[in-house]
């Protein structure tokens, strides 16, 4: 595969690159050995791990293809039933399970409708073409998306000029899809007051009476506050500060190389640090890029976000960019059939809630598992960097030129950095040991929390299930950039194309409106965060012990 040999190439060309470098500058013969060993590791390694991925992913191919000749599935019949279906203008959406008991949104789910205030639209035809992914609109098929679809979008009235309502929704339909969204929030309440116990010991405050038609008047009613001040429009003046702000890490690394003499031990921890510094920031640049939040042009936020993550951290920009929007819609989400819905949640090495253990069914796995609440921090400290760099170039769903170019520039990139150092692979190990905050930052707003079932999630109200499976990091004022905004979780899930310039202002008034219907509004030190999941690997590593499923696990209870 062209992706796979760029990969090994890149490798090969870092490889050379380094060892010529350090021959003609070191001269010592113990560096030249010790680089030659790290890179035979690396390259050894990289070869064992795109073996046991493809190796796995054979498998399953094969698994999925015995399991559906067994139950007897016929491809021309499928196909058949395809073009039958197109010719009533209505998409095939026997892809899509769905354990709703609400008969509305069967079916106009099957008819390919959306509800959005007060009308039915349809949507069969486009959903291949959705530019947040087919996946997202067809799990949203039926339901009421009238807050979801204008906080995903930026543009949302201007799509809507292009779309013609198929009919006015009949008074029963409404109802029967608010009593609907009413059942399924207090299912989601009561599973986010199970996961609270199990984790901090406390017994949360939950609403008794919720009364959701008024939630729903005061979350659009926030909504259209937010716009009409601005708020998802960041100021240029803003971009810049923060670009440059990232730069001077970079800026700071390479001083340290060459002022801090060789021989002291700060040579490789001041450049390092300040590394790793540069990588954090940039993420969350790429993560606004890619938010199509930095710009008001699609194609010029693309490029930033290439830029900032391909480039910059070594992240594929359009890789994360498409899990993240999936992240977004299917939040802590799970499917009885075909598994995880949220790809940035989900990890193959260690299971954070009881409801997944179904799903995994590797021996290697469960013998992580029961020691998950040891290892993780271990494994995202020592592999996290290195692991996504990966991941992101591994799963990317389409071959891009742009991104392997992306690679490269990253590879040369670095090389150019990590010359001006005598200290090279320390300070690259020390920089990606630093970066590992971030992947806790980001995970701890969501790995203690609630998962549901992709029905229940999309079906019931979003701002309901947003906030059950989100918290915010508290921190002092003068913290608030190493977080880069985003210990304001809330407001960033609650309305995904806000810009982080605005955060600051718009918790305390998402703070205003769970306290006003009762709804949990939560806020945990780092440190607090961290023993929690801890906590919560450990409970669920109890409860995977009771399975017994395995023969290594049951060897171990």
């Amino acid at each position: 595969h062209p992706m796979r040999s760029m990969q090994e190439l890149s490798v090969w060309l870092m490889a050379v690159g380094g060892i010529f470098h350090l021959k003609h500058s070191s001269g010592s013969d113990d560096s030249f050995r010790t680089f030659w060993a790290l890179v035979w590791a690396l390259q050894l390694g990289t070869m064992v791990a795109c073996v046991l991925i493809l190796g796995r992913h054979y498998w399953f191919t094969n698994q999925n293809q015995f399991e559906g000749s067994v139950e007897g599935n016929n491809p021309l019949q499928e196909q058949n039933d395809e073009k039958e279906v197109g010719s009533q203008n209505i998409s095939p959406l026997k892809s899509v399970p769905s354990d709703s008991i609400c008969s509305v949104r069967e079916n106009a789910r099957n008819e390919g409708l959306v509800l959005l205030d007060g009308n039915w639209y349809s949507v069969g035809k486009f959903v291949p073409h959705h530019p947040g992914g087919a996946d997202v609109l067809e799990q949203y098929l039926g339901a009421d998306i009238s807050l979801v679809f204008r906080v995903m979008h930026r543009n949302s009235d201007r799509i809507l000029k292009y779309r013609k309502p198929l009919r006015s929704a009949t008074s029963e339909e409404i109802q029967a899809l608010t009593a609907r969204r009413k059942d399924l929030c207090k299912e989601m309440m009561e599973e986010y007051q199970q996961n609270i116990e199990m984790v901090t010991k406390a017994k949360p405050n939950m609403p008794k009476n919720f009364d959701l038609e008024a939630f729903e008047k005061d979350s659009r009613l926030l909504y259209q506050r937010f716009l009409e001040n601005g708020y998802f429009r960041p100021t240029l003046l803003w971009f810049i500060g923060k670009m440059l702000f990232t730069l001077c890490f970079l800026l700071l690394s390479i001083t340290c190389m060459k002022l801090i003499p060789s021989s002291s031990v700060f040579s490789f921890i001041f450049p390092g640090i300040f590394l790793g510094l540069f990588w954090h920031q940039s993420g969350f640049l790429m993560h606004d890029a890619e938010h199509h939040n930095l710009s008001g042009d699609e194609r010029c936020n693309d490029i930033l976000g290439w830029l900032f993550g391909t480039v910059f951290i070594g992240v594929n920009g359009a890789w994360w960019r498409e899990e993240h929007r999936e992240h977004h819609a299917f939040l802590n989400t799970f499917d009885d059939e075909k598994g995880f819905k949220d790809p940035q949640m989900r990890e193959d090495i260690w299971i954070q809630n009881k409801n997944l253990i179904k799903f995994y069914g590797n021996e290697l796995i469960h013998f992580f598992v029961n020691f998950q609440h040891i290892l993780f921090l271990v494994v995202i400290a020592v592999a996290g960097r290195v692991g996504i760099m990966i991941d992101s170039i591994l799963t990317e769903r389409k071959f891009r030129p742009w991104t392997k170019l992306g690679n490269i520039l990253h590879l040369l990139l670095h090389y150019s950095i990590l010359s001006q150092t005598n200290h090279p692979v320390s300070v690259f190990i020390v920089g990606a040991l630093w970066q590992s905050i971030l992947s806790l930052q980001l995970l701890g707003n969501h790995y203690t929390k609630p998962w549901n079932k992709i029905y229940a999630a999309t079906e019931g109200n979003f701002f309901v299930w947003q906030i059950l499976a989100t918290q915010d990091f508290a921190c002092p004022i003068w913290l608030q950039w190493f977080y880069g905004g985003l210990n304001f979780h809330y407001s960033h899930h609650l309305f995904p194309t806000l810009s982080r310039e605005y955060f600051h202002i718009t918790t305390p008034l998402i703070k205003e409106l769970c306290d006003k219907h009762g709804l949990p509004f939560v806020q945990v030190g780092f440190f607090q965060c961290i023993g929690e999941m801890i906590v919560n690997f450990n409970e669920v590593r109890k409860e995977f012990s009771k399975c017994g499923r395995g023969s290594v696990a049951l060897m171990y209870t």
